[in-house]
């Protein structure tokens, strides 16, 4: 068993080794590249940016097959936004059913966010883990494929144990895409598997404005 951990480890190691060499050797194409070539986030599938409620209800309906009872409405009190959230019983590259959530700007209403989740029970086996990696690597080598504006995408950068971005890119528009595995098998600078717990998860999250998004919030002074 630790020696499968191992290899599971070894393989996200090595996966970012060849990430980054690749991205290395692909940017100067990609800066050189006129500006109207390069890759525009504007959505996910049928959804996309700026669409009300209605019309984002309408595009799951037609992406997915499912009935409108099917589509849940959530509100986030915190941040002031609408969600929209769907199960997908099988969606490639990734293990399993996943979740789907529109999530609508605090201010404009209109989609700004759609966030796909794949996610493990809350003690998964070695080969669950292993399945999250492979789709999570198989979709960063998807984006990382796209033609992306000079400077505008990363791979594969560790954030915390178990948690690594393995790719995010940002548009001429400044609209982006970021691949994110958590609970993933890794290494310590000793070369030792990191201890890992609770559910190894896979999300693809889709922004209109990276970095700037519309929540409610507190103006500093208001109070």
């Amino acid at each position: 068993m630790r020696r499968f951990v191992g290899f599971l480890a070894l393989l996200v190691v090595l996966a970012i080794g060849a990430a980054a060499v690749s991205y290395a050797q692909e940017s100067p194409a990609a800066g050189t590249a006129p500006a109207d070539d390069y890759h525009r986030v504007t959505g996910f599938r049928s959804a996309r940016f700026g669409m009300t409620a209605a019309e984002v209800r309408a595009a799951i309906q037609q992406d997915f097959g499912v009935p409108e009872e099917a589509i849940a409405s959530m509100f986030n009190l915190d941040q002031g936004t609408l969600i929209l959230g769907v199960q997908v019983p099988n969606l490639t590259p990734g293990p399993g059913p996943a979740q789907v959530y529109y999530i609508f700007g605090a201010t404009t209403e209109r989609l700004m966010y759609v966030n796909v989740v794949w996610t493990t029970s809350d003690e998964p086996t070695d080969q669950e883990r292993e399945r999250i990696v492979i789709a999570g690597l198989q979709l960063a080598n998807y984006f990382q494929r796209l033609r992306w504006k000079p400077d505008g995408a990363v791979s594969n950068i560790s954030i915390n144990p178990g948690e690594v971005v393995a790719f995010a890119g940002v548009d001429p528009n400044d609209a982006g895409v970021q691949v994110i595995m958590l609970g993933v098998p890794m290494v310590d600078e000793e070369g030792n598997p990191v201890p890992l717990s609770g559910p190894a998860v896979l999300q693809v999250s889709y922004s209109a404005r990276f970095g700037d998004p519309d929540v409610v919030t507190i103006e500093p002074g208001a109070f």
